[in-house]
């Protein structure tokens, strides 16, 4: 039986043990939309995230989130959301993004939870949509930690250290879920490819997901996966405060080699009234991320290592077939390695105008030939109401890929609707 289905099972035959009369069911529904235009000729080469605006003047269902969260006397809490949305073919799609249950209060400061769960990895993986100041996924967290972020089919401890501050450690274990839809991600074709190839592209163009950047998701973390996390919150006064993160992951890759990643992150808060509602309010958040997957030994790879072999004993005193089966051999037993980081500000300079800046930046990955891209956004949010929340939101991208750019600009319409939900 897989760890998430253990601790899944653990959390249910627990239930009875902490049930009380205190029991609420809290719904939720949330609504985001976009629409706009993209110079590129294929817009979704340049969205890696799932829910990304990746269609040129036509309008995207980004996600369709009804959610429902349990509180159930002092230690029981759960969680269950999906996501409707349109695909590039304006298909509807649906998937399970989380379903879990909670221990909480715990001796020790423990909290456990089981099933299906966004990882508390950094600052923005553990945030859905909704939650998000702009349109669109950083470039580090969609390539390094998947399309629609790092989530987990399997269990997770949290320890809440006894701290003057709030410091939260997490662990956790399982599996990356199986997608059973296509976003359409093109994540980008190789920038080096010669013009001569052009037009094979385009006739491939449906199905080039692990072309280009695309390449990068072979080599994610996806099984046996374990997962690490701290956060502390420290806050100065109520006015002004700061955010930590250290965290990392490890595991198995659909290559079949191992691969792990590693990031750090940190965010300033200030607030004109303090802990009161309204007011001016500033978010600068920086993350970075360190990522890392190895060649796996598939059959394919070995018949070919045949092949290659088997045609050198024709051609043994051909020099250049020795050196190029050194290199191809060496290829495939190296290791893709990057890094990414992203940085954004946000400043809500009024009640309906809430202007941000952000900037993504992946390094060049030497192994698969792609080079370093750079993307400049920019746009404001414009609050309409509060209750339930409405607000339209202008975003502008601006994207250096390689010898390659793309200019976009996003229109999205956002409804949230209910109360806090159970994290």
């Amino acid at each position: 039986m897989r760890p998430f289905s253990v601790s899944f099972a653990a959390l249910i035959l627990g239930l009875p043990l902490f049930a009380q009369e205190n029991f609420d069911l809290s719904p939720a529904l949330h609504i985001n939309a976009a629409y706009g235009t993209s110079s590129a000729d294929h817009p979704e080469d340049f969205a890696p995230g799932g829910h990304d605006p990746k269609r040129d003047n036509a309008v995207m269902l980004q996600s369709l989130e009804p959610s429902l969260s349990l509180r159930w006397g002092d230690h029981v809490e759960g969680f269950v959301t999906g996501s409707a949305f349109t695909d590039d073919h304006d298909d509807l799609d649906w998937e399970w993004e989380e379903f879990f249950l909670k221990l909480t209060n715990l001796p020790s400061g423990m909290e456990l939870r089981g099933g299906r769960f966004l990882n508390r990895v950094g600052l923005h993986n553990p945030t859905h949509l909704h939650g998000w100041s702009t349109v669109d996924a950083p470039l580090p967290h969609a390539l390094f930690l998947g399309e629609d972020g790092l989530a987990t089919n399997g269990g997770e401890l949290n320890f809440y250290l006894d701290t003057r501050q709030v410091t939260v450690l997490s662990f956790s274990i399982g599996q990356r879920p199986a997608h059973s839809h296509d976003h359409g991600h093109g994540h980008g074709h190789d920038d080096d490819h010669d013009d001569d190839h052009h037009d094979d592209h385009d006739d491939e163009h449906d199905d080039h997901g692990h072309e280009g950047f695309g390449a990068l998701e072979e080599f994610r973390v996806a099984d046996d996966m374990f997962t690490v996390g701290l956060r502390r919150d420290h806050r100065f006064d109520d006015f002004k405060s700061l955010q930590f993160a250290l965290f990392g992951g490890l595991g198995d890759n659909e290559e079949g080699g191992d691969a792990w990643f590693a990031g750090a992150g940190v965010e300033y808060a200030w607030r004109e009234n303090g802990l009161e509602p309204g007011g001016r309010a500033l978010r600068w958040r920086t993350e970075a991320i360190r990522f890392r997957g190895e060649h796996g030994h598939h059959d394919d790879d070995h018949d070919d290592h045949y092949d290659d072999d088997h045609h050198d004993d024709d051609h043994h005193d051909d020099d250049h077939h020795d050196d190029h089966d050194d290199d191809h051999h060496e290829d495939d037993e190296g290791a893709v390695s990057t890094w990414g980081l992203t940085t954004q500000l946000v400043y809500e300079a009024h009640p309906h105008a809430h202007p941000f800046a952000r900037i993504d930046y992946i390094a060049s990955t030497d192994e698969l030939n792609l080079p370093d891209w750079t993307r400049y956004t920019a746009g404001v949010t414009i609050p309409l109401q509060d209750d339930p929340r409405l607000y339209v939101r202008l975003q502008g991208n601006a994207d250096e890929r390689g010898s390659h750019s793309e200019q976009s600009l996003w229109l999205q319409l956002g409804f949230s609707w209910g109360g806090s939900e159970v994290r």
